[in-house]
């Protein structure tokens, strides 16, 4: 009769085996953590991109639409400095006017501020952006005489520090 009776395996785990479980798996699980935590934090990032983009387009095609010059006419068939119009101005700096009276690309050199829309009221969705504007002579670069073209340069900042840098060139034509 004793060898009717079988004796059944005991069924499970051991111990040790489960704690060599929980160990492999804790180091597969921190693996895989510190492979997509940078993907996962920095997924924001392009969308934070796009929005200084959109700034730096956006004051790019604000400046570009205004004169050349404080003495060009609009509208006119004559630029300044040509012929019988008057010369054009030598100094790259606002005239006096207030921001959203700017009426040519020198107007812009050296202004700093939050971003803005072009009659001067903040653009409350762009709070953690600031906006650096610099305006130069660069005609040289075009093979133009150097006073014919002003570079147009758009610094967009982030809070984190991080600068994104825009450019475009205004000519006298």
């Amino acid at each position: 009769m004793l060898n009717a009776v079988k004796f059944k395996a005991q069924l499970g785990f051991t111990l040790i085996e489960i704690i060599v479980t929980i160990a492999v798996l804790a180091v597969a699980f921190t693996t895989l953590v510190v492979v997509f935590n940078p993907a996962v934090t920095q997924a924001s990032s392009p969308i934070v991109d796009l929005r200084a983009a959109e700034i730096g387009q956006a004051y790019l095609e604000e400046i570009l639409g205004k004169r050349f010059d404080e003495n060009s006419i609009n509208g006119s068939t004559q630029r300044c400095g040509d012929g019988t119009a008057a010369a054009c101005s030598t100094s790259l700096q606002s005239d006096g006017e207030a921001r959203p009276n700017f009426d040519d690309v020198d107007d812009f050199n050296g202004l700093t501020e939050s971003p803005v829309n072009a009659l001067g009221n903040a653009k409350t969705e762009y709070a953690n952006y600031s906006v650096s504007i610099t305006v130069s002579y660069d005609g040289a670069s075009l093979g133009l005489a150097n006073n014919e073209a002003k570079r147009i340069d758009v610094a967009v900042q982030r809070s984190n520090g991080s600068i994104f840098n825009f450019s475009a060139y205004k000519t006298n034509f």
